[in-house]
């Protein structure tokens, strides 16, 4: 903790001091704002000076400036959320901002009107050579000086947790964006908390009175808990002060949100003023009153107000006078998305509308509010954005089972769905909808859910570009034993992987078989390809005939995405750990066909295919002559906290977009190249990969696009028969390799068939876009672990390149940086490695049992194995073998086998004991590490809370003293009391 707390780093200290400047030059540009009405009406500045430092030299008010720091904390860093969140923004505030303005806002308004009616100095203020104007507007300047420097406390003290929480890497963007929407809910607030105190002298009622009049603004956001009609719910949403406010929450400065306040601000000024003046109005010499008239003026300024809201609200300014101020800019469309919606509007005399619908769940888990609230911004931005093109009707609170939710079934096959959420530790299942249907034309495209790990703006513009598109491309699957399309065998119907449905969300995608010569052009000109990608997954799986066609397409310079996979994980014995229950490997799908080959079919030699390519897949000549692929390994260290990556070293984590290579980090890092499908690619994950190399005198170009650093091999002899070469394994990986590419692009020659060329991709491994890795891109938290792989945007950047088309490759990839709670990452990361430590120890010691048995074994029967070795060396050598030696060795092997099979149901019951000891243990030390962690975050939290207060603690102190020591000046020691 002190580390924690401690002096902070330079980066700290620098984004400490940026923010105080920041910070210095707002409440600058505040003043001068308001200098043009404190130099026409002077009489408004000497009432806002008087109040304020009436306010600051009154201990009482640092009572209420230590109050309102200590609420701001608690709800910003108290709420288990936002540990469980990880992620260093003011979320958890935000959603109980309006309530805690309820308690503070009014604790400054009460005294503004109320106490100078107590005192009788209301006379005296309105007796001054000074309008009433003058007084109210000095008053409530007064209460924002007030408000803004008990904010700007709140602001300093809150960012410090976080620069000592994230060690100095934040969002500053979006964080003073956050405290600029607190400061416009306060005008809002006080202004209408100054109205109550113009209506009384008491200043308790005063205070609730304050509450009261503002309580409506903070509550519309759970309009749904008093009505039941989902109009009269959205629209009092739609005027809460919480609704006004989200966009300043996700670093978003618009001007409709800005009116809002403003316009509320002037409400309540404007009432103030007929308050004070009611003097004038309230039954004048003829003993008439003016109230009505004065109300019905104040309502056609609020509803001048609320029109200038709408007005900008759905007017275009509204997407050109707005700025967002967060990191990389995430809550605006891309220029990229910009680029293909402007496009569409060339083509509009030739493209018809496209009709967005969308049905959304009122009420959805913590994991689904960050998408629906991205999707639902993003399609209000594509309904303004798109003008007449783009047509979005937006179907917001759908109850899952009610008369909308039958209706987008029927249309579109959108349906509720259960999903699984985790809160707090326990699991729950939940029933929302969230499917977005895409229409122009005959054309159409659904998706029915957005899971909360898909990337929202791609999945939109894509679909709208694609469904507004007159003509899609074209994606061939050759037909191999992976079965990528689906098939129908034995077992039953087999259903296409998912990655093809990420596909025939942007290609027509069709089926090829290669028994025949691929058809690869449209007419006999072979101007136009039928094909624009032919996608190739475990080429040695066909035929040697269809892959000699596959090889006639290839050299025409037909692009090819080629997955070459040396061990499949559907082919041997799935590991053992937190990856077990995935789908995950394309191979999981190799079946016995319905037409099985026979047994003279076999499968192709790859070799012409590699020589054509110019490279050749790393292996060892094996003692019969053959070949035996290398699997490639890597100490990972990218998920300590994983036990599966750190045991089984084959599932190859790289991480991209480094320039140079850790030399610490063995295998883990790999240099970024500049090129189109890696980038913004961070991690990807090549389960049992193979390796690739360039052959020499190649006449291609191969370009390296995955390459680990310092990485070792494993033969695939060897993996399967590791009870017979454990210790080899073991001895090989502590050899390091070097560098093993794992995918490289293969490009040179003519691209039209005149003459030979090529165009291919080759990745040495299938498994990195199987249906595992589709599911964790959409659900990445239903896994313990927090992986972050990009397997599939790095397979579709593949397709996309291949078919020379990039419009989406950059907004797939866009990702806005999630800034972290790095300190208490790393606290957690020593108890998951000291979890890891333990268990391998623990590993350790089941293996040392295993060995000290074989070595038992091997005392107990040594006689034995003599005996036999003697008789059987006897026969084979044509000496004298009589009969009775046969029966001796007959008796002596039965005596062995007897023997091994009495020691193995030993060993398996000893090994079942280790094995639960060891679960058991397991269980224990998770359950340690996870107490220890939560210890940890509560430190955190007691000290993120207490800490804030202090500052303004300490200067009340120094306050109240020096006010006594003031009063006491001038006074007798006989006088004053001992």
């Amino acid at each position: 903790m002190n580390q924690v707390f401690g002096a902070g780093s330079g980066s700290s200290v620098t984004g400490f001091v940026l923010i105080a400047v920041i910070d210095i030059l707002f409440l600058g540009i505040v003043f001068l704002m308001m200098a043009p009405v404190f130099a026409m009406r002077p009489a408004s500045y000497a009432v806002m000076k008087r109040n304020f430092i009436n306010y600051f030299s009154n201990p009482t008010g640092y009572v209420f400036l230590c109050v309102f720091v200590l609420l701001t904390s608690f709800a910003a860093f108290w709420p288990h959320e936002f540990f469980a969140n990880n992620l260093a923004n003011f979320d958890q505030l935000n959603k109980v901002l309006p309530y805690v303005m309820l308690i503070f806002i009014p604790a400054i308004t009460m005294s503004v009107w109320a106490e100078e009616k107590r005192q009788g100095t209301d006379e005296l203020l309105l007796t001054l050579p000074a309008m009433d104007f003058d007084i109210v507007i000095g008053k409530y300047f007064a209460t924002v000086f007030v408000f803004t420097v008990s904010l700007l406390f709140s602001q300093l003290s809150n960012f410090a947790v976080l620069l000592a929480l994230t060690g100095g890497n934040l969002d500053d963007g979006i964080l003073l964006s956050t405290y600029m929407g607190y400061w416009f809910v306060g005008l809002a607030m006080l202004s209408l908390g100054m109205v109550a105190s113009f209506l009384t002298n008491n200043l308790t009622v005063s205070f609730i009175f304050g509450v009261v009049l503002n309580a409506p603004l903070a509550f519309f956001s759970n309009a749904d808990v008093l009505f039941s009609s989902q109009r009269w719910v959205e629209g009092l949403y739609e005027w809460s002060l919480l609704r006004r406010f989200a966009d300043f929450g996700r670093g978003l400065i618009n001007l409709p949100s800005i009116i809002y306040f403003i316009g509320l601000a002037g409400v309540g000024i404007y009432l103030s003023l007929v308050l004070i003046g009611r003097r004038h109005w309230m039954g004048g010499r003829d003993g008439r009153s003016l109230l009505g008239h004065m109300l019905t003026r104040a309502g056609a300024l609020a509803i001048f107000f609320a029109s200038l809201v709408m007005i900008f609200q759905y007017s275009p300014l509204n997407r050109v006078l707005r700025l967002d101020l967060s990191n990389g800019s995430v809550n605006t469309l891309s220029p990229d998305s910009l680029t293909l919606l402007s496009n569409l509007k060339k083509e509009e005399e030739e493209t018809r509308p496209v009709l967005i619908e969308a049905y959304i769940s009122s009420d959805l888990p913590p994991e689904y509010v960050q998408t629906r609230y991205e999707l639902v911004n993003l399609l209000k931005e594509f309904d303004v954005i798109g003008g007449d093109q783009i047509q979005v009707r937006l179907h917001e609170n759908v109850s899952p089972f009610g008369e909308e939710a039958l209706l987008a079934e029927k249309r579109y096959g959108i349906k509720a769905q259960e999903v699984t959420t985790r809160s707090r530790g326990a699991l729950r299942d939940e029933d929302m909808i969230m499917g977005v249907a895409f229409s122009s034309g005959l054309q159409r495209i659904v998706i029915p859910f957005f899971h909360y790990g898909m990337p929202v703006e791609y999945e939109l513009v894509r679909s709208i570009s694609t469904v507004a598109s007159k003509q899609r491309k074209t994606i061939g699957i050759v037909q191999t034993d992976a079965l990528l399309g689906g098939a129908r065998t034995r077992m039953g119907i087999l259903p296409p992987a998912k990655i093809i449905g990420e596909l025939q969300k942007q290609y027509n995608v069709v089926g090829i078989s290669a028994e025949q010569p691929i058809d690869l052009w449209t007419d006999e000109t072979k101007q136009t390809r039928r094909y624009d990608v032919l996608l190739v997954a475990q080429p040695s799986k066909m035929e040697p005939m269809a892959l000699a066609n596959l090889l006639s397409a290839i050299k025409t310079g037909q692009p090819v995405a080629i997955f070459e996979d040396p061990m499949p994980f559907g082919s041997v014995k799935w590991p053992p750990g937190s990856l077990q229950d995935q789908d995950a490997s394309l191979y999981s799908r190799v079946m016995p066909s319905a037409e099985p080959r026979s047994n003279n079919q076999m499968s192709a030699d790859l070799q012409p295919l590699f020589q054509f390519l110019g490279i050749q897949r790393v292996a060892q000549e094996t003692m019969g002559g053959g070949m035996t692929p290398g699997i490639v390994w890597q100490k990972n260290t990218t998920y300590p906290q994983s036990l599966f990556l750190n045991k089984h070293l084959e599932y190859v984590v790289v991480r991209m977009g480094l320039e140079q290579i850790n030399e610490n980090a063995m295998g883990t890092l790999t240099r970024q190249l500049d090129h189109p499908t890696t980038q913004n690619i961070n991690e990807l994950a090549f389960p049992y990969s193979g390796a690739i190399m360039e052959l020499p005198n190649n006449r291609w170009e191969v370009t390296p696009l995955v390459s680990t650093a310092k990485a070792g091999l494993l033969w695939y002899r060897d993996l399967l028969q590791t009870d017979l070469t454990e210790q080899s394994i073991k001895r090989e990986r502590n050899t390091e390799r070097g560098e093993m590419m794992l995918a490289a692009s293969i490009t040179g020659g003519a691209s039209d068939g005149s003459s030979e060329g090529v165009n291919a991709i080759f990745v040495a491994d299938t498994d990195m876009f199987s249906d595992y890795f589709v599911n964790l891109r959409n659900l990445p938290s239903a896994s313990s672990i927090d992986y972050r792989f990009d397997n599939v945007a790095f397979f579709l950047n593949l397709i996309d390149f291949l078919a020379d088309d990039d419009r989406f490759i950059r907004i797939r990839n866009r990702r806005s940086r999630q800034f972290t709670l790095q300190q208490v990452e790393k606290e957690r990361e020593k108890e998951w490695v000291r979890v890891n430590d333990r268990m391998q120890e623990a590993q350790k010691e089941l293996e040392m049992t295993l060995s000290q048995f074989g070595q038992d074994f091997e005392l107990k029967t040594a006689d034995l194995k003599n005996q036999i070795q003697r008789l059987r060396s006897k026969r084979s050598q044509g000496q004298d073998f009589s009969a009775r030696d046969a029966t001796e060795l007959e008796a002596a092997d039965q005596k062995y086998e007897m023997m091994r099979q009495e020691e193995m149901q030993v060993l398996e019951t000893r090994l079942a004991e280790k094995e639960n000891g060891l679960k058991e243990e397991e269980r224990r030390i998770r359950m340690e590490a996870e107490n220890a962690i939560q210890k940890i975050q509560s430190q955190f939290k007691v000290m993120a809370v207490l800490l804030p207060p202090i500052p303004p603690m300490i200067l009340g102190l120094i306050v109240f003293t020096r006010r006594r020591l003031r009063e006491r000046e001038g006074i007798s020691k006989s006088r004053l009391r001992t």
